[in-house]
C-alpha cells in the first residue's frame, strides 16, 4: 500500500460551481464563513451554526418528512436540519469546527455520493441530498462505537466537512482493505465497503488497548481518516484530573 496523501489545508477563499462564496479562517481550529447571495441557501445539522447576519433566515425541519425523522432518531443523528437563507439582500453565516482540525470543501457531481461520520458533516448547499447511511450488516452499526453514526450526502453541490486533527487520505485499490479504530473513520466514497470486525486474539482483546472492534474499509475508492479522536484526547486529559476522595 502506498504512503497516504495528507489532505492539503482547505483553500482559504473560494467559490463553488453554483456561485456560493466562502472563506475558511484559522489554522488549528477553523471556521467556515459563507457569503450568501439573496435567495441562496445552505443547511446543516441542528446546532452547527455559530453566528449569522440579520438578513439570514433560519428554517428548522425534518429531512425526508416523518420517515426521515424516524430514521435519524433511531440512528442517533440530530433529528432536525436547519436551512439558512439570505432574504432580500446578501447574508453571512459561520460554522465553527467543534474540535481542532481542518475544514475541507468537496464538490459532488450529480448522483455522486460520499459517506461520512455525523461529526464530519458541517454544512452543504441546498442541492445536496442528506440521508442516514445504514450498512448491509447490522453489526457495523451496533459495534462502530458510541455515537458512531454515518450520513450519506449525494450531489450535485458543495459539501463542507470538519475532520479532527489532520485529514489523512488513502486511495484504496479494488479488494484492498484498511482496518481502522472506529473513531478515526471520517469519510469514504460510496464505492468503498464499510464493515466492523472483532479483534482477533485473547491477548489483543484484553491488553491491546484498541477496544473490541475495528472498522474495515475495502476498496476501490478514497477514504479520509481523522488523525485525532475526542475519545483519546478525553482519556489523556482524564489522567491529569484530580480523583475524588
Amino acid at each position: 500500500m502506498a504512503i497516504p496523501d495528507i489532505a492539503k489545508p482547505a483553500e482559504q477563499a473560494g467559490q463553488t460551481k453554483q456561485g456560493l462564496r466562502y472563506r475558511i479562517d484559522g489554522s488549528i481550529q477553523q471556521t467556515l464563513l459563507v457569503d450568501l447571495a439573496a435567495g441562496q441557501t445552505v443547511y446543516s445539522d441542528a446546532g452547527a451554526m455559530s453566528w449569522m447576519t440579520q438578513s439570514v433566515a433560519m428554517n428548522t425541519h425534518s429531512s425526508g418528512g416523518m420517515g426521515g425523522l424516524l430514521k435519524r432518531a433511531l440512528s442517533g443523528a440530530t433529528m432536525f436540519i436547519v436551512d439558512f437563507t439570505a432574504q432580500g439582500s446578501e447574508g453571512h453565516v459561520a460554522f465553527s469546527a467543534d474540535f481542532p482540525g481542518k475544514v475541507l470543501p468537496f464538490e459532488l457531481d450529480a448522483n455522486q455520493t460520499v459517506i461520512m461520520h455525523k461529526h464530519a458533516f458541517l454544512c452543504a448547499e441546498k442541492s445536496v441530498g442528506l440521508d442516514v447511511f445504514f450498512t448491509r450488516r447490522l453489526g457495523a452499526g451496533l459495534f462502530g462505537g458510541e455515537g458512531f453514526v454515518l450520513q450519506k450526502l449525494t450531489g450535485p453541490g458543495a459539501v463542507f466537512t470538519e475532520l479532527d486533527g489532520d485529514a489523512i487520505e488513502y486511495a484504496l485499490k479494488a479488494g484492498e482493505t484498511m482496518r481502522v479504530e472506529p473513531g478515526h473513520v471520517a469519510m469514504f466514497e460510496a464505492s468503498v465497503r464499510f464493515d466492523v470486525e472483532m479483534i482477533q486474539g485473547f491477548a489483543n482483546v484484553l491488553m491491546g488497548g484498541e477496544g473490541l472492534f475495528l472498522a474495515t474499509l475495502t476498496g476501490p475508492g478514497r477514504i479520509w481518516l481523522h488523525s485525532l479522536t475526542p475519545s483519546k484526547v478525553a482519556h489523556r486529559i482524564a489522567i491529569y484530573l484530580p480523583s475524588k476522595g
